[in-house]
């Protein structure tokens, strides 16, 4: 039956005017269209939708006036089916229009790493002007930036955990050593992650790929071909750690690590509370680098034995991490470069 054959015979139901056999071909559809629409919602939400769809016949059904010259007349069932479906014809129109809209945007299917996105997976796109949370069913948090969409599981059942992201999100991974956390971007770049938290950042315009790490570590690889297997990290993964991050660059096909923009204290491991204060009193040099390497959980060097014999007094609290070092290289003559992931302090050191 085409499209414009069921329209009419839609029309014609509605109408009241169908035989018993084609009603019967209206009534199938309607009882199948929740459940089995192509449209990826949970079970939940298709449950809501039919609650919906009554809620607005019943609705619809109580607006109608009545007046005391006209006798009540019971609705029955068989109108509850027409205006029911007729509602249902109505949210297929308006869903398949959203569905249509939003999908053809943020939906790249073809660019996930050469593979289909398995069909079974729920979808989540964000098109509020705010991040949008999704808690994943082991417990993982996924803060969807605006115009972002993630396709995940109802249930993780695999050997791994595996989502799929288009746009930007910070992920918050529920640590479980017999599945490692693995998420696959459109350009091929995949994050894998026993439990931590981090960030996963596309630039649109370039193409361009960042991975920054918060908590945990983050193996970062290029996924080339639609059969590699990830049961194993390859060769060509990188390795990042808190305050770390690696961007990959598409136009040569290169992965590039660096400090993250703002370095944040990395919360302890056994006490859960990271140093509060910076306050030195004639501390050695080579003490407070050490300090600062232990907090932020990054590497400094020195390329001057002489910085062993440097001292330095001040309270630097308040400053980030790079206003930190700009107060302590000023105080001995020096400066500082960020080369990959690490420091280097440049000078002459002391006497």
């Amino acid at each position: 039956m085409s499209q414009y054959e069921f329209d009419d015979l839609l029309e014609k139901y509605l109408a009241g005017l169908c035989s018993p056999q084609e009603e019967k071909v209206v009534l199938e559809w309607y009882k199948s269209f929740i459940n089995e629409s192509e449209i990826a919602l949970s079970s939940e939400e298709k449950q809501d939708i039919e609650s919906k769809i009554w809620s607005n016949v019943y609705a619809t059904v109580n607006r109608e006036p009545v007046t005391t010259e006209t006798p009540v007349i019971p609705l029955r069932p068989r109108k509850l089916y027409r205006l029911a479906i007729a509602g249902c014809a109505a949210l297929l129109v308006a869903a398949g229009w959203y569905w249509a809209s939003h999908r053809s945007a943020v939906q790249p299917r073809v660019l996930f790493t050469q593979e289909a996105i398995p069909k079974n997976y729920s979808f989540f796109y964000n098109e509020e002007n705010k991040n949008r949370e999704v808690t994943l069913n082991d417990g993982s948090i996924v803060q969807l930036q605006p115009g972002g969409a993630v396709y995940y599981p109802e249930m993780f059942s695999g050997k791994t955990r595996d989502v799929y992201l288009s746009g930007n999100a910070f992920f918050q991974i529920t640590h479980d050593s017999t599945k490692h956390f693995i998420v696959h971007t459109e350009e091929g770049i995949v994050a894998e992650v026993l439990g931590t938290s981090f960030y996963v950042i596309h630039d649109k315009k370039t193409s361009k790929v960042e991975v920054s790490v918060v908590t945990g570590k983050v193996s970062v690889y290029e996924r080339k071909k639609k059969n590699d297997s990830i049961a194993g990290l390859p060769a060509n993964s990188i390795i990042i750690t808190p305050n770390q991050k690696v961007t990959f660059k598409p136009e040569n096909n290169q992965f590039v690590t660096s400090l993250v923009d703002d370095p944040k204290p990395v919360i302890s491991a056994t006490n859960g509370v990271p140093p509060a204060r910076f306050i030195f009193e004639e501390t050695s040099l080579d003490d407070v680098l050490a300090t600062l390497e232990g907090t932020y959980a990054i590497t400094i060097e020195t390329d001057n034995q002489h910085f062993s014999n440097c001292h330095f007094t001040g309270d630097i609290t308040k400053q980030n991490l790079y206003e930190k070092l700009d107060i302590i290289c000023e105080s001995i003559q020096a400066s500082y470069e960020v080369k990959g992931t690490t420091i280097y302090i440049k000078g002459k050191g002391c006497n």
